[in-house]
């Protein structure tokens, strides 16, 4: 008896079912096209949250239509022939699941902007996964063995395709072929990385950190490692590629802010995405780990030098070398060995360069100074540090000028720009002076974005903000200022109420004038008491003044007294009672040359008519005796 089983045909029973699901496919597809066609990337909505289920559906039809494949295989046999009478409903599962998996994809590649070479590719696999399953579905009802067989294949193999291009752009294209034989490499590499792929480039630990090629060694392993995972050529998100120069500076098509605007960092997209907070939906890059300070260094300083592949280090400026140093560590060794090489790098790049390079570099700031009229000299004999002092020009010294002093930036400790022109845009300048300690800005056009600039200045110890126009938010860029110990802030904006609580945080004194001003009307008036007591205890000596000294008569009937107090200090104890003969003689005696009788003659009647009523005064001596006797007696 044969085993074979006969082939029960559908005659193109339900043929119309599949053919209306196939009609509405291809609508909701077309009507998300027109619906999403401008979209800028930022997704949301139904449609962006159904779309995120594609990682859950698109591996229903790889099993359906794998499930399909071993029915095909397996039906050769004749004891697994019966298994074609399910081949029929397992193609409609296939092309169910396929309509369901490419449409959720449609959805979110529509809402989230997705594009590229990788991505178009999957896209198209995809689609043909559902067409190719329409037909084997057709060809299995109408019993057409062998075109079912045939498309079930296709079916297979676009499959495949699909998840294979799929697979680089969630991932790279190096993914599948990393550890794959050598002989395989080509084959699974066919359909990728057109053109060549990103630029093969890194830094290197042989040549100077100051040649260099900005772009080539740190901008594009900076863009490889953090970018290029979703804007390259097989996956180009938000319709932007950073993986080459060309593309990088051709930007994102179709928005409205440019992506790296050359001599302009602060508007350049690439940097204020790279610089948002961690939790905002738009910072880039969304998954994985930010920019690291010094790459954003680097990555500012570049733009706003021209962003061109020429540019060296040494074209960015002296302070960009220290990071330079920290990225080439980072690039080519652990993150370790980073951080110990970006703390040597900020004492020790200025000692990297020859003599002959150190020497330039002060004559070209020396011939500058005495170009536009500023002072530049050591901290001492024996510490040849800088310090700089604009005084004498602080009517013309700008942020141009301040640009001279780059060339010896990690030489200056000490920078006195006090009225001078500068403005934010030169604190960046400042912000490269890596051993820096004092820093006078007083009576300056400087905010609180250009205070922002000096985080990094580990060095920093005084800072004087003195009649700018800084308020509270300085506080944050104090926060990073490790050895600041004193700033001030008199006629700011900065609320002592939030200087008093930032006090009480850090180690550090903000003066805001305030408490000076409040305790200095109180302080005067005491501290003046005292000055003004000596001053009138003279006063009475004058000869003007006789009517006020001439109660010290009785004080001459008092010396006795005071020459028994005397004693003690002379010392003569045998003569206690012969003293107080001699001395109210010597007392009249010099009352008249205190008193000369030639002064009164030509006063005022009132005058004389007051030392008429003085002299009885004077010579009442009884009245005076009792009092003697009783303060004698106190005394003794």
């Amino acid at each position: 008896m044969s085993t074979f089983v006969k082939h029960e045909t559908q005659k193109g029973k339900g043929l119309g079912l599949a053919w209306l699901a196939v009609i509405l496919w291809v609508l909701a597809l077309a009507v998300t096209w027109f619906a999403y066609r401008n979209s800028d990337g930022s997704g949301g909505g139904f449609i962006n949250f159904v779309g995120r289920f594609h990682p859950l559906f698109v591996h229903m039809p790889i099993g359906f239509i794998s499930l399909a494949l071993i029915i095909e295989v397996a039906s050769f046999f004749k004891g697994f022939v019966y298994l074609q009478k399910f081949q029929t409903f397992v193609l409609w599962l296939c092309l169910l699941s396929g309509i369901v998996a490419t449409l959720f994809g449609y959805f979110l590649m529509a809402a989230e902007d997705f594009a590229g070479h990788a991505m178009d590719m999957h896209l198209y696999f995809g689609l043909a996964v559902v067409v190719c399953s329409l037909f084997a579905l057709i060809s299995s009802v109408k019993g057409k063995l062998m075109f079912q067989r045939l498309w079930v294949g296709a079916s297979m193999f676009t499959c495949a395709a699909a998840g294979h291009f799929g697979g680089a752009m969630v991932h790279t294209p190096e993914y599948l072929t990393e550890h794959a034989p050598a002989a395989l490499v080509p084959l699974l590499d066919i359909g990728l990385n057109p053109g060549g792929g990103p630029e093969e480039t890194g830094p290197s630990e042989e040549t100077p950190v100051g040649e260099q090629l900005v772009y080539e060694n740190f901008i594009a392993p900076m863009m490889a490692g953090k970018c290029n995972e979703c804007h390259d050529a097989n996956k180009t998100k938000g319709k932007l590629r950073t993986d080459t120069h060309e593309f990088l500076l051709a930007g994102a098509k179709g928005s409205d802010f440019t992506t790296v605007d050359p001599e302009n960092a602060e508007e350049s997209e690439l940097v204020f995405r790279s610089e948002l907070p961690r939790d905002d939906d738009e910072a880039m890059p969304p998954d994985g780990d930010p920019l690291t300070a010094e790459e954003l260094q680097i990555l500012r300083a570049w733009i706003d030098s021209g962003a061109t592949q020429e540019l060296t280090v040494a074209d960015l400026g002296a302070e960009m070398e220290a990071p330079a140093v920290t990225l080439v560590a980072l690039y080519t060794g652990s993150e370790e060995e980073a951080a110990v090489a970006g703390e040597v790098a900020t004492v020790s790049v200025w000692d990297t360069l020859e003599p002959e390079e150190q020497a330039q570099r002060l004559d070209d700031v020396k011939a500058a100074a005495e170009t536009h009229h500023f002072s530049v000299m050591p901290i001492s004999a024996e510490d040849d540090r800088l310090r700089i002092n604009v005084i004498n020009a602080s009517k013309e010294f700008g942020d141009e000028q301040l640009a001279l002093l780059e060339p010896v930036a990690e030489r200056i400790v000490w920078l006195d720009l006090a009225r001078s022109q500068i403005t934010d845009a030169g604190m960046e300048t400042i912000g490269g002076m890596s051993n820096l300690e004092r820093l006078h800005l007083e009576n300056t056009a400087v905010s609180d974005d250009g205070i922002a600039e000096l985080t990094g200045l580990a060095n920093l110890e005084y800072l004087n903000l003195y009649n700018t126009k800084v308020g509270n938010g300085i506080f944050d860029t104090f926060a990073t200022l490790p050895n600041l110990r004193k700033a001030y802030v008199w006629q700011t904006e900065v609320e002592a109420g939030a200087a008093r609580s930032f006090e009480r945080s850090v180690n550090l004194e903000v003066n805001t004038g305030i408490e000076l001003a409040a305790v200095t009307p109180a302080e005067e008036p005491a501290e003046a008491a005292p000055e003004e007591k000596p001053e009138v205890a003279p006063a009475p000596k004058p000869e003007d003044k006789k009517p006020a000294a001439t109660p010290a008569a009785k004080p001459e009937e008092k010396k006795p007294a005071a020459a028994l107090e005397a004693k003690p200090e002379t010392k003569p104890a045998p003569k206690p009672e012969a003293k107080p003969a001699p001395k109210p003689v010597a007392a009249a005696e010099k009352k008249p040359e205190a008193k000369p009788e030639e002064k009164p003659a030509p006063k005022p009647a009132g005058n004389q008519k007051g030392k008429a009523k003085a002299q009885p005064k004077a010579a009442d001596t009884p009245p005076a005796e009792p009092k003697k006797e009783t303060e004698d007696k106190k005394k003794a």
